[in-house]
């Protein structure tokens, strides 16, 4: 069952940054400032790059790798494929078009057994949890990602734990974020911990505006004489 938006996907895509920054920033800071944003591995991650490839064994290898493994395996992936293609990209001229096209575009000759040697290394490196901390973008509580090990590594009964998460689909519930560690790691780059650093100055500053305009009333109304 989907569900009935893309906006779980393109959460996900946008952790690639953060994988592709934390193994080799200076590839990480040329995309970036080409202002191209991970949506190009999209038709990757939603069909398995089946749409992407021609030859039927290098996608029966990936369905392989997909099915057996995280759903988030897929996201690892696509990170290892950019960094895979290092070389070409930073030889490019730093626009967004052409950096943008270069990126959608997975090369025919593609060494999946190395990229799935390479996926496999990169989601032990950063595991599902850890790497969501690290980019501060919390996936669903009942996302397939944060459910797996436990759902579905683990499940004594099939038709029970299939009944279970569609019900849970069909309730809406996968709106609530995971909840990250208090020991998790700090960005001084995420705009996110930028704007919750200010959250304390704005708050004061307007509980102080709002007892101003409260006084300000009661000193031009007949409730005092």
């Amino acid at each position: 069952m989907m569900f009935n938006s893309l906006e779980p996907v393109m959460k996900q895509l946008t952790i690639i940054d953060t994988i592709i920054r934390l193994e080799d920033n200076e590839l990480h800071e040329f995309i970036t400032e080409a202002g191209v944003l991970p949506y190009y591995a999209l038709s990757w991650v939603i069909t398995w790059c089946s749409h992407d490839l021609d030859d039927l064994e290098q996608i029966t290898r990936l369905f392989d790798l997909f099915l057996t493994c995280n759903p988030f395996t897929v996201i690892y992936f696509a990170a290892a494929v950019v960094l895979s293609r290092r070389q070409g990209i930073l030889a490019l001229d730093c626009d967004t078009s052409t950096v943008h096209s270069f990126l959608t575009k997975l090369p025919r000759d593609l060494d999946v057994d190395k990229m799935c040697e390479k996926t496999r290394e990169l989601s032990t490196k950063y595991g599902v949890y850890d790497i969501q901390c690290k980019s501060t973008i919390a996936l669903d509580q009942f996302s397939a990602v944060n459910r797996f090990e436990q759902d579905w590594e683990s499940m004594s009964d099939l038709n029970e734990e299939v009944e279970r998460v569609i019900r849970i689909l069909r309730e809406e519930r996968y709106d609530k974020p995971i909840e990250f560690s208090l020991a998790k790691e700090q960005h001084e780059h995420s705009l996110l911990n930028q704007l919750l650093g200010k959250k304390e100055i704005y708050t004061i500053f307007t509980l102080g505006a709002s007892i101003g305009l409260l006084a300000l009333w009661i000193a031009n109304s007949n409730l005092i004489k």
